[in-house]
């Protein structure tokens, strides 16, 4: 793709997988609902994605999620490096300890984030395809949520499994909690989805 809006979108997509699988070694409560930080972030990632498979075609879609996987790849190498050089004289234990604790568990939620995504972007991808063949440019909107609602479950069940399984931070209670921000998350900002598809296609189909 050459067009300077894709460019742009897509670094704004790998910027938000690249925080998500920094930031999803915490869990946060959001009133009664434990979660990993990263629903904060991660929702923008299956957002874009119906942006990029509605406006650019599939193969776009596909595009940006391996250009964020060599990334994610890229930054927990680096971060390895980071963990394992010496510290400075006045880096005391502590400040390694919590050094390690926060980014050398990145491994795990890499593996488990990148594989929650591409299982769960793929059947997002499958039946937002399904459906558009159905409706044609039409109800754009219904088929983002229903894609992703079965996209983010999967998602969801994949990434707590495999990040948190044998931890104490692992808990299936947390999946549907996680599933349920995820999706009100879509459906406040579908309107703002909308009409960003719109210009798009509007801008990029001239």
């Amino acid at each position: 793709m050459s067009s300077p809006l894709f460019a742009k979108l897509c670094v704004l997509f790998i910027t938000a997988m690249l925080v998500s699988n920094v930031i999803a070694v915490k869990m946060i409560s959001l009133g009664p609902l434990i979660v990993p930080a990263a629903v904060l972030v991660f929702p923008i990632t299956y957002i874009l994605s119906d942006v990029f498979s509605e406006v650019y075609g599939y193969r776009a879609s596909r595009l940006t999620a391996w250009y964020a996987f060599g990334a994610n790849l890229l930054m927990v190498i680096f971060f390895k490096i980071a963990v394992l050089m010496p510290g400075a004289p006045f880096w005391g234990e502590e400040a390694q300890k919590a050094f390690e604790t926060t980014l050398n568990g990145t491994w795990r939620i890499l593996i488990a984030s990148l594989t929650a995504y591409m299982v769960g972007d793929f059947v997002n991808d499958v039946i937002f395809k399904k459906m558009k063949e159905k409706q044609g440019e039409k109800r754009f909107g219904v088929r983002a949520i229903v894609s992703s609602m079965a996209g983010e479950a999967i998602d969801s069940f994949v990434f707590i499994t495999i990040a948190f399984w044998g931890t104490p931070l692992f808990s299936y209670a947390a999946i549907p909690s996680q599933w349920s921000i995820k999706i009100l998350y879509e459906i406040i900002l579908l309107p703002i989805t909308i009409l960003v598809v719109k210009k798009l296609k509007a801008v990029e189909r001239r």
